[in-house]
């Protein structure tokens, strides 16, 4: 990460330079609602020119958290480093702004600031566990003289955002007996680490909080909601969930379709479609994703074929590589294998390991030892080191009797120490979660299970 801390003129185009001052003071209101760069700098121009940024400290505020917004930093930097008495709002703001691309200079500005700061602290942790720095952010919150809310929310959310999903429902029991009430964006997190575990009774016990605390039931929580009562095993209640809401926004279709499709409902998923084209709502590239899916999963192939025709010539919306992908395996599972080889060479972009690694599974369970050894081929190019990838060509070549080929595959995993990955579930038990893998035995309960 480059470093901003480093004293340096900011450039400025004269063409940018407007003449008329006077109407410097009124300007500094307009900033709150400038969304365009340029603007902002010509804004930014006019203050230098009026002489306002020397001695108007709102006029350095709202200028700072303009560029802060935009991402901007160099130019926030530039601001900040000519305040001579920067006061709390500006040194969140700057540590805010820093935590986005530069959470070292970040880490170097808050000490700076020698009284405790939470929402600079807040901002840390938040940026510590985007950068996957995990113990660091853990630190900083423990240490914390003063948690709020949001200290809680930052933790919980970059725990899930970093597929620590037991430690985040573990933070929340701690949060609770720490009489903190969370808020909307650790309720959503928190909901979301109960789906991606699909422990149903957390995940009932959390909705029945929200019920009896009277939390605001947004579009965004009732959505995290029926996501998370689909990916546990609960579609009846995501969908009555889904049928009460007044407003829907496209989100809310995206989760309800992908949720049919999840659960095979190829059909539900059409129906659904419909409805929210009728309702108004234009589909986005995650609801073909998940419509793609569906076909798959249930053998639409007819089917899949016209979702994939009308999302570019329908609604503008360009096929990316997940489109792509689930196009490859909708061919592969029907085993329209010469299909799925023409889509792939047809394509704008380079395929990646996911569309190699579909048509190589297909390619398995339809014995197309050819296309497979093609599809294999190309995956070694992009996953040269990837025991799962050589574990599915080695079943490939033994499917197909080409023994010594599976012989070879299956000595070149043992010797270069390829790790391939181990099936794992989970499961609630009076609402404590077990995780298990392939081979494991260490469990406590191990010899009853």
């Amino acid at each position: 990460m480059a470093s901003f801390l480093t004293k340096s003129p900011l450039p400025m185009d004269r063409n940018l330079l407007l003449t008329t001052s006077t109407r410097a003071p009124a300007t500094i209101i307009s900033l709150r609602t400038c969304h365009d760069f340029q603007e902002v700098k010509q804004l930014h121009a006019q203050f230098v020119v009026s002489g306002l940024l020397g001695y108007h400290p709102l006029c350095a505020r709202r200028l700072l958290e303009a560029y802060v917004t935009m991402s901007q930093i160099y130019y926030a930097f530039s601001i900040f480093e000519r305040i001579p008495s920067p006061d709390v709002f500006v040194y969140n703001t700057m540590i805010r702004g820093l935590t986005m691309g530069s959470i070292d200079d970040a880490e170097r500005v808050l000490g700076e600031f020698s009284e405790e700061n939470t929402l600079a602290k807040n901002a840390m942790i938040s940026g510590y566990l985007t950068e996957g720095r995990v113990d660091k952010a853990r630190k900083m919150f423990d240490d914390m003289a003063a948690k709020d809310a949001a200290s809680w929310s930052a933790l919980i959310t970059g725990y899930t955002k970093n597929g620590m999903h037991t430690e985040a429902l573990a933070l929340f029991q701690d949060m609770m007996v720490s009489h903190i009430l969370p808020n909307e964006a650790a309720l959503v997190s928190l909901l979301s680490a109960c789906g991606q575990l699909g422990t149903l009774h957390q995940g009932r016990w959390i909705h029945a909080y929200i019920d009896k605390t009277r939390v605001l039931m947004s579009t965004k929580l009732t959505t995290a909601l029926i996501d998370m009562y689909a990916k546990s095993g609960s579609i009846e209640c995501g969908y009555g969930l889904f049928q009460k809401m007044a407003r829907r926004d496209v989100v809310t279709w995206g989760v309800m379709i992908s949720a049919f499709a999840i659960h095979g409902h190829a059909s539900k998923c059409f129906q659904l479609f419909d409805e929210m084209l009728a309702d108004g709502i234009r589909p986005n590239k995650v609801i073909f994703v998940a419509i793609l899916s569906a076909c798959s999963h249930a053998g639409c192939v007819e089917e899949g074929r016209q979702y994939f025709s009308q999302m570019e010539h329908g609604f503008g919306i360009k096929p990316s590589i997940e489109h792509y992908g689930c196009m490859v395996d909708l061919l592969g599972r029907a085993g329209l294998l010469a299909d799925a080889e023409q889509l792939i060479l047809s394509m704008p972009k380079q395929p990646n390991s996911i569309i190699w690694g579909s048509l190589l599974g297909a390619c398995r369970t339809h014995n197309d030892l050819k296309r497979g050894t093609w599809a294999f081929e190309n995956l070694m190019e992009l996953e040269p080191t990837s025991g799962d990838r050589h574990k599915l060509a080695g079943l490939m070549f033994a499917n197909a009797g080409e023994k010594e080929e599976a012989a070879k595959i299956r000595k070149m995993i043992h010797e270069k120490e390829m790790v391939t990955t181990c099936g794992s579930s989970f499961i609630e038990v009076e609402g404590a979660v077990h995780e298990f893998t392939v081979g494991y035995t260490v469990h406590n309960k191990a010899r009853d299970i």
